[in-house]
């Protein structure tokens, strides 16, 4: 199943809502979980997973809308940007028509520059998408889709959820930056489907405006130069090549070096315009307007495919919760403190990144210290039968690293978890001393935990859980995704 980009919508702001660090109240772990139990029934069982999910989402804003009117969510169509890209193509259009009057003479060049100028600019623009296509094809990655379509992401967000303010809602910051990145090809196709347009109806414009020269009074083709290099060859071979599509579209020939030397201005008359006006209308048609149109019509395809079918990512941590409740499993992580007893602050902190990463929906089982004593299948009684979505493995960086018993634990760890599930050894590194004075050894004990833990497969990530801090929770967040 697909889904199209107003579910995308929803799911992004919803799970904002479940891993935002205020979402102002709106939302709750017990509301997460309902708006599971809720979704589950509603699709049934077989469902696909982007189906539950987005109905997931869907009951969720439903319910809160339900339940404080006041603060609903409305995700409204903008009207904004496609208001500037109808006056964007209206000042095109007007722009490429005043063109010819801007530029006018009481004759038709030879070579009309402001013509022959915009098939070569469009002909560089050309070259330009063609190299950059083929870049994206062999290159190393996509890259960035550009400062446009970023700025107009911004702007489509605002409009979206109509807020003059993100004082009111916190979480509002953190949505328009999740969906900004998502829908960033989305919108670069979005830009350069208006940038075309433009493009395309100033070229008209200026053929229309060309062509109006020509009905209200007699216009004459010559040419005048100043320099003594420009003759009816040099001419001859520039009109040659830019208006080869004309003639032959119109089977009208092209004018030789002789004849174009006989309409040199002010020694002779020139000579009525008309066949110049429709080699030269035909041939900008022909080199600019066609491929335009090409290029509009294909990001109007672009477009209707991403809002169709969005390529919304579904392999983050925190879907991996809602893809085991929707397969029935259990959606735990389990946190296994290896001789170590949490603060009720360091567990707060420690629960508060896990439902960050994983959601709201997720159930954190912070489970009591294995000591491997006297019982040395103590750790057993941390995992379950049926399974969590990630386990993690606590240790104190004071503690002086051992193959016996840290990296035993971590093997058994693994084996018992199994290949699906991310288990992954944190090293907590509050309490230990952090001044100048101390952070060689600091470093020493870093280095021991790695030594130790890389052998057993198992690469530490050293954090702080007696402090919150935003590099450590984007670890931990991209460990977890990286390990599964």
């Amino acid at each position: 199943m697909s889904l199209t980009d107003l579910q995308a919508q929803q799911i992004t702001l919803v799970r904002v809502l479940e891993q935002t660090r205020d979402n102002g109240g709106l939302w709750t772990a017990g509301d997460a979980h309902e708006a599971t139990r809720a979704a589950r029934e509603l699709v049934g069982r077989g469902a696909p997973f982007p189906a539950f999910v987005a109905r997931r989402a869907q009951w969720a804003l439903e319910e809160i809308q339900r339940r404080t009117p006041d603060q609903a969510i409305r995700l409204q169509a903008p009207r904004l940007p496609f208001l500037a890209g109808f006056v964007l193509a209206v000042c095109a259009l007007l722009a490429g028509f005043a063109t010819d009057y801007l530029a006018a003479q009481p004759h038709i060049d030879v070579v009309e520059w402001p013509l022959v100028l915009l098939i070569a600019w469009n002909g560089l623009v050309f070259t330009w998408l063609s190299l950059a296509w083929l870049w994206r094809r062999i290159g190393p990655g996509q890259g960035s889709h550009g400062l446009p379509a970023a700025a107009l992401g911004r702007w489509w967000v605002w409009e979206m959820l109509g807020l003059r303010s993100g004082k009111s809602r916190p979480w509002a910051v953190d949505f328009r930056q999740a969906w900004t990145t998502l829908a960033a090809p989305l919108q670069a196709v979005r830009f350069r489907l208006a940038a075309h347009l433009a493009a395309l109806l100033f070229a008209l414009g200026a053929v229309s405006s060309f062509f109006a020269r020509g009905i209200s009074e007699e216009y004459r083709a010559g040419w005048k130069t100043t320099y003594a290099f420009v003759n009816g060859e040099l001419l001859h071979a520039i009109i040659s090549v830019v208006l080869a599509p004309g003639a032959w579209l119109l089977n009208l020939p092209i004018p030789d070096a002789q004849h174009i030397d006989a309409l040199r201005m002010p020694g002779g008359a020139g000579e009525v315009a008309e066949p110049w006006i429709w080699l030269y209308g035909v041939s900008v048609l022909a080199w600019v307007a066609v491929p335009r149109l090409g290029l509009v019509l294909l990001n109007v395809l672009a477009r209707w495919r991403l809002r169709r079918a969005f390529p919304l990512p579904l392999r983050a941590a925190y879907f991996i919760t809602l893809r085991a409740v929707w397969r029935g499993q259990n959606i735990g992580v389990v946190v296994v403190p290896f001789r170590y007893a949490l603060s009720p602050d360091v567990r707060s902190r420690l629960a508060t990144m896990l439902e960050r990463i994983y959601g709201l929906a997720v159930d954190i089982a912070i489970e009591p210290p294995v000591l491997m004593g006297e019982d040395a299948t103590d750790w057993k009684k941390a995992l379950h039968p049926e399974g969590h979505v990630a386990v993690l493995a606590l240790f104190p960086l004071a503690a002086t690293a051992e193959a016996d018993p840290h990296g035993v634990l971590l093997q058994r760890l693994q084996r018992s978890a199994g290949s699906d599930t991310p288990v992954v050894p944190v090293v907590d590194m509050g309490g230990f001393p952090h001044q100048d004075i101390e952070r060689l050894r600091l470093r020493q004990r870093c280095n021991q935990w790695r030594r130790v833990l890389d052998k057993v497969g198992g690469k530490p990530l050293f954090v702080d859980l007696q402090q919150t801090r935003e590099e450590d929770l984007q670890a931990l967040h991209q460990r977890l995704n990286h390990d599964h």
